[in-house]
Order: structure tokens, then sequence, then C-alpha cells
């Protein structure tokens, strides 16, 4: 039976994989700076330090990271010190008490081929602060060859009323008839956070290494993503446009993000679900939180 360290248990990604875990009866420590099972800031080397080394952890999970493109650029230094160095220090500890590390990284690493599905070795753009350190990440993280980078698009609920997710967003601003611009030259391979958590647990037991793309098996565009789930939940679109992504200010951006998930699937032994399945998933986590 693993036993799992997970850093980042409150944020979108690390509430689902908790659940998922907890459902599964696997032994799980949430960490997160507050409301955690341990409170700990990930950018402290003594605190990380101490706390795998004195648990017989044999998997660790790193679901932090800042995510915000505008803050990244702003403050470089910290998003570094959240998003690439904890990998430096994570890889090397597993390797030295024999745990798997497995870090979560992203898919905004290619622009220009539209709903092109990549590989997990094709070249990359850095566009941003955020990617940058993304990717810095995944490096050190593959120095240890037993790691494992898991490169995604997740989309879901996380339930923080100041922060909303992109789903919950969207959601509200389609239930207000709220004005909203639609990509259609963005594309994204979404998957829920509940569908990714599961396969990742999945995942845990057959100890791959490397590079996977873990996400939806299907590339769509913003605005198909947000057609899809305006229908699934009965919404009008008499307030949206359809618009390019480059209107957006700020830092530059990739916007040709799908991924080829043949590696996943061939490993999990079943098909990672397409968009109609991602947006039903989504309409039944929003039913669940009542």
């Amino acid at each position: 039976m693993p036993k799992i360290l997970l850093l980042g248990a409150t944020g979108l990604l690390g509430q689902a994989l908790l659940k998922e875990i907890k459902l599964r009866n696997l032994d799980v420590v949430g960490v997160a700076r507050s409301k955690a099972d341990i409170s700990l800031d990930i950018s402290d080397d003594n605190a990380l330090i101490s706390l795998i080394t004195k648990n017989k952890f044999t998997v660790i999970i790193n679901a932090c990271a800042i995510t915000d493109f505008k803050w990244c650029e702003s403050n470089k230094g910290l998003a570094y010190l959240i998003n690439a160095r904890p990998s430096a220090i994570l890889t090397d500890l597993a390797r030295e008490v024999n745990a798997r590390y497995i870090f979560i990284s992203t898919d905004g690493y290619y622009s220009g081929d539209k709903d092109f599905k990549h590989k997990e070795d094709e070249d990359v753009l850095l566009l941003n602060e955020y990617v940058r350190t993304k990717f810095c990440g995944e490096k050190f993280t593959l120095t240890n060859p037993e790691s494992l980078v898991l490169r995604t698009n997740i989309v879901g609920f996380r339930a923080w009323p100041h922060q909303p997710t992109m789903v919950e967003w969207v959601i509200k601003s389609l239930k207000e008839n709220a004005e909203m611009t639609l990509f259609d030259d963005y594309f994204t391979s979404s998957i829920s956070v509940s569908q990714f958590s599961k396969a990742l647990c999945d995942l845990i037991d057959k100890k791959p290494s490397g590079i996977i793309n873990l996400a939806s098996s299907q590339v769509s565009s913003k605005a198909q993503f947000i057609q899809a789930l305006a229908g699934e939940f009965h919404f009008g679109l008499k307030s949206t446009k359809v618009g390019s992504v480059s209107s957006l200010s700020g830092p530059g951006r990739a916007e040709s993000l799908g991924l080829d998930i043949t590696k996943a699937e061939k490993i999990l032994g079943y098909h990672l679900p397409n968009l109609e399945e991602v947006i039903d998933q989504l309409k039944k986590d929003y039913d669940a939180l009542g």
C-alpha cells in the first residue's frame, strides 16, 4: 500500500486528488500553507526535508503552483521558488528515501499549429515566466530517472469565493448573461480534475517515469468548450461573441495546447475522456457541490 504525500492539497487539483485518494482507502497526508493535515510553505527547504525524511512516504505528488501569468511576470523570483526550485529538492529526496516523485506540469508550450496534438518529445516554446518556471521544474524532476512529469490542462471547481476557476467564472457569467468573448483560436485538451485524479491514481501502481501527457483525448477551442458547457447547463449564449485570444493583454501566451495522450492510454489500458465526457463530468461535479 502506498503512503502518499500530496503537496498543494487545498488547490484546484489538490482537492480532487485528496478526495480520489481517500476514496481508494490509501494512506495520504495533505500539505498546504493552511487548512491541510500539515501546514507548510513549499519554498521552505528545511521543512520539506524534515517532513520527508521523518516519514515513510512511497509517493510524493507536487500539485503546488502559482498559475497567474501576470503575477509570475511581476514576481519572477517568487514564481521560481514555488513552481520550479522545490522539484530540485523533492526529486533528490525521493531518491534518498526510495519514494517516487510526481510533478504536475503544464501544457502551455506550443503555438501556431491550432488543434494539433503534441507528443511528449515535441519542441517547446517558453513564452512567459509561468511556463519558464514550470519547464524548469520539469528539468529538475527528470534528473531522477524514476520521477514522473505529467503535462495537462485541468478544469473544475475549487470553491474559493474570491478566486474562481475558469469553469466557475464561465458558469457564473453564463448564468448572469454577462458579456463574454469565446476564443476560437485557443486550443486545449482540457480534462476535469476528477477524471485526471482517477487516471493519476491508476498510474501510481504502474510506476511510469519520464514525461506523460495526461489530458482529454479531444482538442477543442475555448469557444467549443464553453459552448458545450453552456449546452450541458442549459444556458443561453446571447451575451457572448467569438473573438481571438490575441485580444488579451499581458504576457505572451501559447495558444495551441493540444496534447497527444496515446502514451498515457497505452500505459493505463483505457481511453481518456473526450470533450463530451469531460463536460458531463463537470456537470456531475457541479451537482455534487450542492
